[in-house]
């Protein structure tokens, strides 16, 4: 499974109201994308109107119960719902999610940063996130949140989503904490800069050096792919940063789909 990065309401990411970049570009070239879910199934927008009334209250009354767990019960929901609210999307993929992880990982402990990943590599089997995620408060990217909801809180939690799956939350000011902090240590990037790594050729990969000989035998044959760790982090990082600045505006959530 793939991975792309929403922001925008809940309602329209459970009724599928919305296209990942795939989608979009296929559709921009005249082509037709199918989305699949883990059965194998084709995943279409809903278009029931009481479904969608449906799916819309269930989100509702879930804020209002998680604003009770929170504390944080006030006259106004925590965001607004309303399903015509725009979004953001983008996919950085797997690989380029996890390498900005093995960055925090490697920022958090001051140890230098692999130059290279391969496809298929999983960055929590890796001895110094496993030692980051061992330390007090290590954020909510190396926490493995998935969701960050508009709360003026810098928390990580577990607990239930609107249907019914268990996930790691954090909140948008938590997020937009650790960019801040990323990158004044490591780039002191403006703004321009940020949102130029994200480019269409991020995903080059290294070319691998010709097969050798070794007792007369070639190999190497099929090594596996792999890429510039931090040219992957830093990609990942401006569609994050881009989602925050959406988020911020928008006052909605952002979610990690797969």
């Amino acid at each position: 499974m793939g991975l792309d990065i929403y922001t925008g309401t809940l309602t329209r990411y459970y009724c599928r109201d919305w296209k990942n970049i795939s989608q979009q570009l296929s559709e921009e070239h005249g082509q037709k994308c199918v989305m699949l879910d883990r059965c194998g199934n084709e995943v279409k927008p809903i278009d029931n109107k009481d479904e969608i009334e449906q799916i819309h209250d269930v989100i509702c009354q879930w804020i209002e119960n998680l604003a009770v767990c929170m504390d944080q019960s006030q006259d106004s929901p925590l965001w607004d719902e309303k399903r015509e609210l725009d979004y953001y999307t983008d996919k950085p993929d797997w690989e380029a999610y996890r390498a900005l992880v093995m960055l925090c990982a490697c920022n958090l402990l001051d140890y230098p940063l692999p130059e290279y990943i391969e496809i298929g590599w999983n960055v929590f089997d890796e001895p110094v996130v496993k030692k980051a995620l061992s330390q007090e408060f290590p954020g909510s990217l190396l926490s493995n949140a998935t969701i960050w909801l508009p709360i003026p809180k810098m928390i990580s939690f577990v607990t239930t989503l609107p249907n019914g799956d268990e996930a790691t939350f954090s909140t948008v000011e938590m997020l937009k904490y650790e960019l801040e902090e990323l990158n004044q240590k490591l780039w002191k990037a403006d703004e321009a800069t940020i949102l130029s790594w994200r480019n269409e050729l991020y995903y080059n990969p290294v070319k691998p050096k010709k097969a050798g000989l070794i007792l007369g035998y070639i190999c190497n044959v099929h090594p596996k792919e792999k890429y510039r760790t931090e040219e992957l982090a830093r990609c990942t990082y401006s569609m994050l940063y881009q989602a925050v600045r959406f988020a911020d505006k928008h006052q909605v959530p952002i979610i990690l789909d797969y």
